[in-house]
């Protein structure tokens, strides 16, 4: 296995929901809705007679436990996080109990951002070893000043005495740039345009650069979030084929 299949592993399946999960907390049919207002909660799991039911804001009396409204403790994060984008929450199962919850508020937290990153750093790696296997004449695809940019990087890397090659110090931008050119976007989707690569190459660096700085505001909805996501799949999926230079 490739290291770049085993770091999508990582990210993609073995990272599970736990981390962005909480304790769930059981309320008594008497004072249920107290304790509901109280810590500001849409939802609560409440012991009915002995029998664990749910209620959300808007309901008339607590309703039995779906298995729609269940995840397994063993789901993929970035699963989970499309998940919750459907509805605004789930009951977590563990060891054949209903012992934790997540909601749409969880997805702001840092595992989800981490992988996040992670998928598109993923994809950063994926375009470099395209450029470095297929277009070994990429310079002509930049600008001079970016050029300039990136061999400046290289040198300073190289004085470190860093084992690295120019592809490596090619920004995020870039390689946008580089695919755009001669349509080489089409390799990965014909249905693509040239417009809507290019938007979607500068959002997925707009976010990286949002999620590298912490910026409690990524600037997207979790529905854009959810089409870059889709988008980097797609690239990273497509059968490998030749580039035009």
């Amino acid at each position: 296995m490739k290291s770049l299949d085993r770091l999508r592993l990582l990210f993609e399946e073995q990272i599970n929901v736990m981390p962005i999960s909480e304790d769930l907390l059981v309320f008594g049919i008497e004072n249920y809705r107290e304790e509901m207002e109280k810590r500001n909660f849409q939802s609560a799991v409440v012991d009915v007679n002995g029998v664990l039911m749910k209620f959300d804001l808007g309901d008339e009396r607590p309703v039995p436990i779906a298995s729609e409204d269940i995840l397994p403790s063993d789901t993929p994060l970035l699963f989970a996080f499309r998940k919750l984008i459907e509805k605004r929450r789930y009951f977590i199962e563990e060891d054949g109990k209903i012992a934790h919850i997540v909601t749409r508020t969880d997805l702001d937290k840092i595992p989800l951002r981490i992988g996040f990153f992670g998928l598109i750093s993923l994809l950063e790696t994926h375009l470099k070893e395209l450029i470095r296997k297929y277009l070994p004449h990429w310079e002509q695809s930049i600008s001079e000043n970016r050029l300039n940019s990136a061999r400046s990087l290289y040198e300073w890397k190289k004085g470190r005495k860093e084992e690295i090659d120019l592809v490596q110090c090619l920004q995020f931008g870039d390689l946008g740039s580089i695919f755009s050119k001669n349509q080489r976007f089409k390799k990965f989707d014909p249905e693509y345009s040239r417009d809507r690569f290019v938007k979607m190459m500068n959002d997925i660096g707009q976010l990286r650069d949002a999620l590298a700085h912490s910026q409690g505001n990524l600037g997207f909805s979790w529905e854009e979030i959810d089409h870059m996501i889709r988008f980097i799949r797609i690239i990273i999926d497509a059968e490998d084929q030749v580039f035009e230079e």
